[in-house]
């Protein structure tokens, strides 16, 4: 399938109704202003004091963002802690994205000031906690010292040197301290007083001041550090007033953690925030496209993509505008790559964040996340294969897409897991697999035999060789798929010789290993079978190698026939890596398994409690079980994708269609895109 087909739009306005314009461009939702290649001159200039005013209140409404998010850690700790008396307002995660008309979302401006006189007082806030936080530091930091001389019954200021004495104070660690109790006996005039009991202790000294440099050169020997405190205090009196004055500060910081709390953590500030947010992406966005116009004194020059799905709304909105304004359409020139913009149905449309985490797809070339869709719901299945968490996960996710009914761009994720828990209910029903219960238990709960298999395909832990069979025949069918997609491509680009022997060749190649395998395995002695194997082998075999020799020269024509034929390594070694169905596949299945039988020893070993630590178990293990293996499905799906699969036939390198508007992230405008209407119909 073809991405969107583009056309441009080129045009020429008065200066003066250059901001109207890009008003009904946003509303449209469908235009991307490009650069523009006109012969004029300049580009336009955009006001640069606009677009620092513009820059300041995005960043006052980032920092107010962050600020309460902060906030609300301190706030929930005091909650927890019974310190505060207050309910938060919490945000409904299940509610509709909000909406918004536009004529109102381009009058947001003018209730601005509310929320900015709001933020400034959060900036003073802000600046005062620095304050305070800077003196808390202060304050434990200086108490932590003040405290290894609680024991000291004079002040830190008495320590100091008189004419025929000195006094130091200092701390040593107290592995040391009987080490320095010693000093005495070498110096008779020497008084070294111990104090504290911690691991660090501290140390007094008296002594003739002709003796203190020897007692200090001993002391630091020791680990000795002198005190530098300067503090006109008993240290008892010092920690008490350190004590007050840090309790003082944390009241302090709780005071602004509380006022945040009751003022600030409300549903309408939130909401109002985020409207300004995305009012000013927007404006950020139509300056940014004002810079790719060009300009003359009274006039200006631009140009917009736009899906040509959308030519009857733009033409007939930009003909109805009041504003003097000239402009014509046209196909894309053949130097021009336009962006690109894939208009697929609400299933395929979420997996196109699974490609373009790889690469944007070319212009020019197939749209690949229809096959991508189909194959990534087909792995997801294989790879959990239990019907129980397939149920769950689907239930889950319709659940929330059925309360906040997310627009068709929107909540691919969810999305995703849901239809990935379609498939997984389906390949949990062929496998028997329905939370990890052995199949011969459920087939006891109907009094059928054991092994019996009525009810299911087959089962991936009692026959994992089928698994592994299963696993790489979907990997060999999607890299067909991809040879197949890239013939169509090199027909339509008009090189059928590299379709017809790279990539047909193959097709004959497999069906000759398939033929040669069947007859040695099944058919033993069918010579036609063989024969026609052999033959098929040896005709893609040639393929390939006249695959190689294609668009080359002399010599070169056997050395690339050669090797091309290595690529047949690398077509086996991809296909080894879809084992990995067969790892998760199995992996998930005996997981399960173990969470069971755990729960059943509990319920042996513990007769009555033992059930309820064996619920808790099952229903800790079985969500650990799906979140981790749906990680996994959801990691290793996207790397058969963007390896084995993208490999066979992928370009990418596209420039992703960001029309004006599509900055809005927290609401959405009552009218969807005009883009969006028409995929509608």
């Amino acid at each position: 399938m073809p991405n969107a087909k583009m056309k441009k739009l080129i045009g020429i306005g008065n200066t003066s109704d250059r901001k109207q314009l890009l008003k009904s461009l946003t509303k449209l939702g469908c235009l991307e202003v490009t650069d523009c290649k006109c012969d004029l001159p300049e580009k336009s200039h955009i006001n640069e004091s606009e677009f620092d005013e513009i820059t300041l209140k995005l960043a006052k409404l980032d920092f107010a963002k962050e600020f309460i998010k902060e906030q609300k850690v301190v706030i929930n700790s005091l909650i927890k802690k019974k310190a505060l008396d207050i309910k938060l307002e919490k945000p409904n995660m299940l509610e509709h994205k909000p909406e918004i008309d536009f004529e109102d979302f381009c009058n947001s401006k003018e209730w601005e000031f509310e929320v900015y006189d709001k933020i400034a007082v959060l900036e003073q806030m802000k600046s005062e906690l620095i304050e305070f936080k800077s003196k808390l530091t202060k304050a434990k930091n200086l108490l932590s010292q003040v405290n290894i001389y609680k024991d000291l019954n004079c002040k830190f200021t008495d320590f100091s040197a008189t004419k025929y004495a000195n006094a130091f104070l200092g701390q040593l660690p107290k592995s040391k301290a009987e080490q320095a109790k010693e000093i005495e006996n070498s110096f008779p005039d020497c008084v070294v007083e111990i104090l504290g009991e911690g691991q660090i202790v501290a140390l007094a000294v008296l002594c003739l001041r002709e003796s203190s440099e020897e007692i200090l050169s001993k002391l630091a020997d020791l680990e000795f550090v002198q005190s530098n405190l300067n503090i006109n205090e008993v240290p008892k009196t010092k920690i008490s007033d350190l004590e007050i004055e840090i309790k003082q500060l944390e009241f302090e910081i709780n005071h602004v953690a509380e006022v945040v709390a009751k003022d600030f953590i409300t549903n309408e500030f939130d909401g109002k925030c985020k409207l300004l947010q995305d009012f000013y992406n927007v404006e950020m966005q139509k300056l940014q496209t004002q810079k790719l116009m060009a300009e003359t004194k009274s006039s200006f020059v631009f140009e917009c993509w736009y899906p040509t799905s959308c030519e009857q709304a733009v033409v007939s909105a930009l003909e109805e505008s009041p504003l003097a304004l000239y402009f014509y359409t046209r196909e894309p020139l053949e130097e021009e790559t336009p962006p690109t913009f894939t208009m697929n149905n609400g299933v395929v449309t979420s997996y196109e964040s699974v490609t373009n985490m790889f690469s944007v797809p070319n212009y020019n070339e197939i749209d690949p996340n229809p096959f991508v869709a189909f194959f990534f719901i087909l792995f997801f299945g294989v790879m959990i294969s239990d019907a129980g968490y397939g149920l769950l996960m689907a239930l889950g996710a319709g659940i929330v897409l059925a309360i906040k009914k997310p627009r068709k761009r929107e909540m691919s994720l969810v999305k995703i897991i849901f239809a990935g828990g379609i498939s997984t209910i389906i390949w949990g029903i062929l496998f028997g697999g329905y939370f990890g219960i052995d199949t011969n238990v459920i087939n006891g709960w109907f009094g059928l035999p054991e092994g019996s298999a009525y009810w299911y395909w087959f089962s991936p832990l009692q026959k994992p060789t089928m698994m592994l069979a299963l696993s790489l025949g979907l990997g060999i069918f999607q890299m067909l798929v991809g040879m197949g997609i890239n013939a169509y491509a090199l027909f339509k680009a008009k090189k059928p010789f590299d379709a017809i022997f790279g990539v047909f060749s193959w097709y004959v190649l497999l069906l000759g290993i398939g033929l040669f395998a069947m007859e040695a395995f099944l058919f033993k002695g069918n010579l036609a079978m063989r024969y026609s194997g052999i033959a098929m082998l040896a005709i893609g075999l040639a393929g390939l190698m006249v695959a190689g020799g294609l668009h080359k020269k002399g010599a070169k024509i056997v050395s690339g026939a050669f090797g091309n034929l290595y690529s047949i390594i690398n077509f086996f070694s991809d296909l080894l890596s879809y084992t990995r169905l067969f790892g998760l596949g199995l992996a998930t299945g005996v997981i399960a398994m173990v969470f069971n039988q755990i729960a059943m020893v509990m319920i042996q070993i513990l007769p009555v409690v033992g059930y309820l630590v064996a619920i808790f178990l099952l229903l800790v293990g079985h969500l650990f079980n799906i979140a981790i293996n749906t990680l996994g499905a959801y990691v290793h799906n996207s790397r058969l994708q963007f390896v084995e699969f993208f490999g066979k036939f992928y370009e990418g390198g596209g420039k992703l269609f960001v029309p004006l508007g599509s900055a809005m992230k927290n609401y959405n405008f009552t009218i969807e895109p005009a883009m969006d209407v028409k995929v509608k119909k």
